[in-house]
């Protein structure tokens, strides 16, 4: 009785062995086939903002520490820009006049001077008065400038070398989340109603 027990004792070891491959084996293809690459919006989140040290339009130093905790609407522009600048600042203002006031609270308009030369403390302050009551204006020295540029990818270059020279530079406006990681960028002339709307998604 004993030796008729044994090779059906050994095919149910044997089925079970051979479900456990199996299933090991499904268990490590899922495993492979998962996908962790990061996608080109994971990239591009991981990519923008950074440390920075700047002076904003009262004269006081700052950080980009001092800006954790609150949502930032970014822009980089300059006060001598004849157009582009002043309209993204006005739908940046705009767009957050069209925001429920409890969420407008949470969020702090920036505007970053890419042309530190002649956007001086002084110039900043009297230019952020033309647009939102809580925009900052931040200037620096050029060093402080490359750093915040090259955390935000800005590209920007005078276009000669006159007195009353132009900046080219790219025209985004970058909304920041809380920990200062990208939340979303806005190209030059969104529509600030647009612009409110998504904002007011993205804002916790």
């Amino acid at each position: 009785m004993n030796n008729n027990q044994t090779p059906h004792r050994l095919n149910i070891r044997m089925i079970i062995s051979l479900i456990l491959v199996v299933v090991a084996i499904g268990v490590w293809s899922l495993y492979l086939s998962k996908d962790d690459t990061p996608s080109a919006a994971d990239n591009s989140r991981a990519l923008i903002g950074g440390a920075f040290e700047l002076t904003n339009h009262k004269n006081e130093m700052v950080s980009d520490k001092d800006f954790l905790g609150k949502y930032m609407i970014v822009y980089f522009g300059y006060t001598y820009c004849p157009d582009v600048c002043p309209m993204d600042l006005q739908i940046m203002t705009d767009s957050m006049h069209h925001l429920p006031q409890e969420i407008a609270n949470k969020v702090t308009p920036v505007f970053v001077t890419i042309d530190p030369e002649r956007d001086t403390v002084e110039v900043m302050a009297e230019y952020v008065q033309y647009f939102h009551e809580d925009l900052v204006g931040l200037t620096g020295t050029l060093e402080q400038i490359n750093t915040i540029k090259k955390a935000y990818r800005v590209y920007a270059a005078k276009a000669d070398e006159t007195e009353d020279y132009l900046v080219d530079h790219t025209a985004y406006t970058y909304l920041m989340d809380t920990d200062g990681s990208l939340l979303k960028h806005f190209n030059h002339g969104e529509d600030p109603e647009q612009m409110a709307s998504i904002m007011a998604t993205l804002i916790k």
